[in-house]
């Protein structure tokens, strides 16, 4: 009887755990990251009496989650891959807006403007008016270099911002790892169930694959290893190394500015590793700062670089419009009260290209004395334009790329690129949405929560549960019938 009744027992005893685990997967059907869990039950050792094996009921050796690793790891590189495309795409559009000429008021429609004042200036040399209009329309063209540059490193501020904030966010989920690797740890050598814990680090996991491509294992220790692709460990079982920003010089910069952010383990602030990671959101806006606009800063500078030195080669030839006093000999000075009468620059702008986009500006000359403007080649000849044509001219000259381009050719080249890689970038985020939303149903299939299942097990195991309890029932009533034929 005592052996019926403890038969009786163990199926009562696994039919209400798996009861308990059924309802527990009822009330996390919506829990994000949740796996369902099942009770793995097997039968009880058997006993040898009399001759006989004899079963002796059944156990409960644990409540499994049902997980497929290789499906969560693909769901990581693929949350990974696409936040490094989404990210890309929005980052690239916003430098496409820079240069964005759709309402007609672009650097491009700007320094043809530019040219075109010169080439009206040719056709009335002493008209003050006409000088007044190509002084006017080349500071908007130094302006709207500035408004390219200034707009530019703006956005790569805004990026090392980003940048910052996603570093916090990383170190705060290595923590929470960190501390469901020693839950875990703890509980499992106690021999405690652990899949709730094993869900939320996954979870976890997925999370900081956003920021990066993330590498998961089980060393000879059996620490749970966190790393990040490229740069090295994060999480080492119930330690984690934490991640750091600071502002660089300019020679440690990765993006050409000063100040600009980089990133490095905490504890080896010397050792920069901004350029490492791979893949995923903090990639994403280190490659748009570091390689996008900082080439789009030298291009732009190149530009505006050609622009001023082209001008201002053919503008010093030639003479200042106003009167100049010869010498006896009929010899020019070159200066007189007023200033310098030949070699004037048009433009001021350094020796070099590197950070011509935001240094050009109207020479000094020019902006103080609209008569500085030359159109003549030779003194004291109003009439002579022979110098504000051959600045007009420029405007279809091949004279940037060695010789290849004309200043606009290779300026829509520069804004045709931008435009390609958003393009790219477009189709990159949407083929790897498509991608994970691919893969999540798979994921969901191997280990979501089903209602049908779930409310057909729990009548299984209702109908086992009160079988259960009517075998200890009839075996009680066994046991009274022994006890009164002994009375």
């Amino acid at each position: 009887m005592v052996d019926i009744l403890g038969i009786g027992n163990s199926g009562l005893i696994a039919a209400k755990k798996s009861l308990e685990t059924t309802g527990h997967n009822i009330s996390n059907v919506n829990t994000e990251g949740y796996s369902r869990q099942r009770v793995h039950q097997t039968t009880s050792t058997p006993i040898n009496k009399a001759g006989i094996i004899q079963g002796t009921g059944a156990r409960v050796r644990g409540v499994n989650r049902t997980h497929d690793p290789f499906i969560e790891k693909r769901l990581q590189k693929t949350t990974s891959q696409e936040n490094y495309s989404r990210f890309r795409y929005e980052e690239m559009g916003q430098v496409e807006n820079i240069f964005n000429e759709v309402d007609g008021e672009g650097l491009n429609n700007i320094i043809n403007r530019f040219y075109n004042a010169f080439r009206e200036l040719s056709s009335q040399p002493d008209n003050e008016t006409m000088r007044s209009v190509v002084r006017d329309t080349a500071n908007l063209v130094v302006k709207d270099f500035k408004r390219i540059g200034d707009g530019l490193e703006t956005l790569a501020r805004s990026i090392d911002q980003k940048i910052i904030g996603e570093v916090k966010d990383v170190n705060a989920i290595a923590k929470n790892i960190t501390e469901l690797n020693v839950r875990i740890a703890n509980l499992e050598a106690s021999g405690n169930q652990t899949g709730d814990l094993r869900d939320q680090r996954d979870l976890a996991i997925r999370e900081m694959s956003k920021s990066f491509k993330v590498h998961t294992y089980v060393d000879d220790k059996d620490q749970f290893i966190v790393s990040a692709v490229g740069v090295g460990t994060i999480v080492a079982g119930g330690n984690y190394q934490e991640l750091a920003t600071a502002a660089a010089s300019v020679k440690d910069s990765g993006s050409g500015l000063d100040g600009s952010t980089e990133v490095f383990f905490k504890s080896r602030p010397s050792q920069k590793i901004t350029h490492k990671f791979k893949s995923g959101r903090l990639t994403s806006l280190i490659r748009v700062r570091n390689d996008d606009i900082k080439n789009l800063r030298t291009e732009m500078d190149q530009v505006a670089f050609d622009f001023a030195s082209s001008v201002n080669a053919i503008h010093k030839k030639g003479y200042v419009s106003r009167p100049i006093e010869t010498g006896p000999n009929g010899e020019v000075p070159q200066y007189d009260r007023k200033g310098a009468t030949t070699g004037v620059n048009f433009f001021e702008i350094g020796p070099v290209a590197k950070g011509s986009i935001n240094a050009l500006k109207l020479s000094q000359d020019v902006e103080e004395d609209i008569s500085n403007i030359v159109t003549a080649l030779d003194p004291n000849s109003p009439g002579d334009n022979r110098v504000s044509l051959a600045i007009s001219k420029l405007q279809h000259e091949k004279f940037v790329a060695g010789g290849t381009a004309t200043l606009e050719e290779q300026y829509l080249k520069t804004v045709g690129n931008v435009g390609v890689e958003v393009g790219k970038a477009r189709l990159d985020s949407e083929q790897m949405e498509g991608i994970r939303v691919q893969v999540e149903p798979i994921k969901e299939r191997v280990s979501g929560v089903s209602l049908d299942e779930e409310t057909a097990n729990m009548v299984r195991f209702q109908h086992a549960y009160d079988a259960a309890a009517k075998v200890m029932a009839t075996a009680n009533e066994m046991f009274d019938t022994v006890l009164s034929i002994k009375r």
